[in-house]
């Protein structure tokens, strides 16, 4: 016992440097087993646009990434230098997860023990050892509602946010598809009911800053692609929503309607039938000349005049792609282990820890109503409201926009789950009031 409590007094004196060394031993276990960095086809278009801004020639380049996650390759020099940088960045989310939780009034000792379990969270770091976004993601938004919270309950304002506008314009280069967050945060701000009239201006700043480099790399696109818009995928994204009804469409694109449906149709299982309208591309492009971009585009006006045709069937979809939001992600390559007698093990601890993460997310859902209607009530901006109104809006725009790995689209916001529902159970525990302004 005395160990034991001589160990737990040498950690909880030393939060920080406890976290970094349990983070690099795991990593460095995982490292040694798995001995391999998983490639994905998302992978492919990553690297492509590495070298393409290294040379700073953007020709053949047909607009389906944008620059945010590639200028990390492009430091990292090679996949291996990007792992390492993102094993790096993981064991910074979890200090950043920590002093999140500090900063919002948990005590130490419970703060710490949940960085020190989250910092073993095998899905997390495999998608470290991967060329994925993931990683990178989820440490700039849990980095983006750490500064954001210390704006709100301290007075390190000036510093803290220019590091929101920073983050959110990086954000949003890695995926613009995360440009509803700064909107949100900006109105979460400028509503507050301390705000005077002086802030707002400053405010704008995170509305029109992240929303010119949307603009802008949209732009680079015209010129690259002909089309005005983030990612040449929204075409093929939108169709992945129509897989279930793809027939059922006007005389205009019976064509693409029929091939579409003759691919899923054909499928042995339907387990990946999101991704039917990636097998059925070549097809199409054969069939209409066009290229992936040309393609896009006409998937995307297939797919608006066949939603509306098939409103109750889009909005079918549109749920089951919103259950699916609220999963875990674990991507990995189990037969590719450098000792493979390893890889059952670390299965079956990565499901053991998904399960747990599950019941949280659950539990999490369960309570957005009650943490939007009371706060709302009394026109209280909590944690807990904020973090719910934001999951929530990325949980429906995603379901709208795409059917397919919309587990990932929840993957960077699973930190700040834990964080509003540790805050709810220590509110129902303490039978406490909110921690607001």
């Amino acid at each position: 016992m005395d160990i034991a409590n001589k160990t737990w007094t040498c950690i909880s004196n030393n939060p920080v440097k406890s976290i970094i060394l349990v983070g690099v031993l795991v990593r460095l276990l995982v490292a040694v087993l798995y001995q391999h960095i998983t490639l994905y086809p998302d992978s492919d278009g990553y690297i492509f646009l590495a070298d393409k801004l290294l040379t700073l020639d953007l020709s053949g380049y047909e607009g389906q990434r944008s620059p945010g996650y590639p200028l990390l390759l492009i430091i990292g020099n090679s996949v291996f230098g990007a792992v390492f940088i993102q094993a790096v960045i993981g064991i910074c989310t979890t200090i950043v997860f920590y002093r999140t939780l500090l900063l919002l009034n948990i005590k130490d000792k419970p703060a710490l023990i949940i960085s020190l379990i989250l910092t073993c969270y095998l899905p997390v770091i495999f998608f470290e050892m991967a060329i994925l976004t993931e990683s990178v993601t989820l440490f700039v938004i849990t980095s983006i509602f750490y500064v954001y919270f210390n704006i709100i309950f301290k007075e390190e304002r000036r510093l803290s946010f220019f590091w929101l506008v920073l983050l959110s314009l990086y954000l949003v280069l890695i995926k613009p598809f995360y440009i509803f967050l700064p909107i949100l945060l900006f109105f979460f701000l400028s509503f507050r009911k301390m705000v005077d009239k002086g802030h707002i201006g400053k405010y704008l700043l995170l509305l029109l800053l992240p929303l010119i480099t949307y603009l802008g790399w949209s732009y680079v696109n015209k010129l690259n692609t002909g089309y005005f818009v983030p990612t040449t995928y929204y075409g093929f994204n939108l169709a992945q929503n129509c897989v279930s009804f793809a027939e059922n469409t006007s005389v205009e694109y019976r064509e693409i309607g029929e091939v579409y449906a003759k691919y899923r149709d054909n499928r042995i299982s339907d387990k990946e039938e999101a991704m039917v309208i990636w097998e059925a591309c070549p097809e199409m492009e054969a069939k209409t000349g066009l290229s992936f971009s040309d393609l896009s585009n006409l998937l995307y006006d297939y797919s608006v005049t066949t939603i509306k045709m098939n409103p109750l069937a889009y909005l079918k979809q549109v749920s089951v792609s919103w259950m699916d939001f609220w999963k875990t992600s674990f991507y990995w390559e189990p037969y590719s282990f450098g000792v493979p007698q390893a890889n059952e093990f670390i299965g079956y601890i990565a499901f053991a820890e998904r399960i747990l993460l599950q019941l949280v997310k659950a539990l999490f859902v369960l309570l957005i109503p009650y943490n939007i209607i009371c706060d709302l009530r009394k026109w209280r901006f909590s944690p807990q409201l904020i973090i719910s109104v934001v999951v929530l809006s990325a949980s429906i725009l995603q379901a709208l926009m795409t059917y397919g790995t919309n587990s990932r689209f929840s993957f960077p916001f699973e930190l700040l789950i834990i964080v509003s529902v540790v805050l709810n159970m220590r509110q129902y525990i303490n039978k406490e009031k909110p921690h607001v302004e």
